[in-house]
């Protein structure tokens, strides 16, 4: 909450009338320190998410059509051979908090 707050990346509003909002739900995950393949009790770090219950949609009512933004492998196959025939630099890397 503090990083969404940080970055101003939204506003409180009103919902359209015609709407109704959907609900949302915390998730809440303990991650513990591994020690080979075992647990030692002891915890590594506290994660929360925030998820929207996007079960409660209607289609043709709350959504037209849906998405994923992940790559398939075949594009990312795709992607390598043409990189490699165009003798092309790749670059690696992760974004924190990405969705903001």
């Amino acid at each position: 909450m503090r990083v969404l707050a940080a970055y101003d990346t939204w506003d409180l509003v009103d919902p359209p009338k015609h709407c109704t909002p959907i609900d949302c739900k915390w998730i809440y995950k303990v991650k513990y320190n591994k020690v080979k393949y075992n647990t030692n009790g002891s915890v590594n770090q506290y994660n929360a998410r925030l998820v929207t219950k996007g079960y409660e949609q209607t289609h043709g009512i709350d959504y037209g059509e849906t998405f994923v933004s992940v790559a398939k492998m075949t594009t990312v196959r795709v992607v390598l051979v043409v990189a490699s025939a165009k003798e092309w630099r790749l670059h690696q890397m992760g974004v924190k908090n990405a969705f903001l």
